[in-house]
C-alpha cells in the first residue's frame, strides 16, 4: 500500500468534489423560453398541386391485374385435382399421400403469376412514392393492390387448408 494513503477517505473526498458541480441557484426552469413561445409547431400548409393522370401507370396496373387474374385462373384449374388427390390421400408417407403432396406442390407453383404481380405492384408503388401522383392514380394503385392481395390471400387460404388436411393424416 502507498504510505499515507487511506481508502476510507475516498468517499468523503469524492462527495466534496461532486458538491462543486451542483448549481447554486437550483435547477433550470422548465417554462417555455421566448423562442419557444414564438415558434409554430403546425406543419406548413402546402398548396395543392394538380397532377395529371398517368396513362402509363394505368396501362401497367392493367397488365399487373391481368397477370394476377391469369395466375388465379391457373390456380383454380389445378385446385380441383389437388382437392381430389387430398381427399384420396391415405396415411402419411403412403403412395396416395405422396401423390397428394405432389399435387399440392403443383398447385402452389400456379400461384407464381399472382404473387409476382403483387410483388411488382409493390415495387411500382415504391418507385412512385416520391413522385407527384394524382388522387385518381393513387386510388387506382390502392384498388389494384387490394384486388391482387385478395386473390393471393384466397389462394393461400386454400393451400393452407389442403396442407393441414394432408398433415393430419
Amino acid at each position: 500500500m502507498v504510505a499515507g494513503f487511506r481508502p476510507s477517505l475516498i468517499a468523503p473526498l469524492a462527495a466534496l468534489a461532486l458538491a462543486g458541480c451542483v448549481a447554486q441557484d437550483g435547477f433550470p426552469s422548465l417554462a417555455l423560453r421566448p423562442a419557444e413561445r414564438e415558434a409554430s409547431f403546425e406543419p406548413p400548409v402546402q398548396p395543392r398541386v394538380e397532377v395529371p393522370n398517368d396513362v402509363g401507370l394505368r396501362t401497367r396496373l392493367s397488365e399487373l391485374q391481368g397477370r394476377a387474374s391469369d395466375g388465379d385462373r391457373a390456380f383454380q384449374a389445378a385446385l380441383g385435382a389437388t382437392e381430389g388427390a387430398a381427399a384420396q390421400a391415405g396415411a402419411a408417407e403412403s403412395e396416395s399421400w405422396v401423390e397428394a403432396q405432389q399435387a399440392l406442390s403443383r398447385l402452389e407453383s400456379t400461384r407464381e403469376p399472382t404473387t409476382r404481380a403483387l410483388s411488382d405492384l409493390d415495387q411500382l408503388a415504391l418507385s412512385r412514392a416520391d413522385m407527384p401522383t394524382s388522387d385518381e392514380d393513387n386510388a387506382l394503385l390502392d384498388a389494384a393492390r387490394e384486388s391482387i392481395e385478395r386473390l393471393a390471400a384466397a389462394q393461400q387460404q386454400r393451400v393452407d387448408r389442403l396442407r393441414s388436411r394432408l398433415g393430419s393424416r
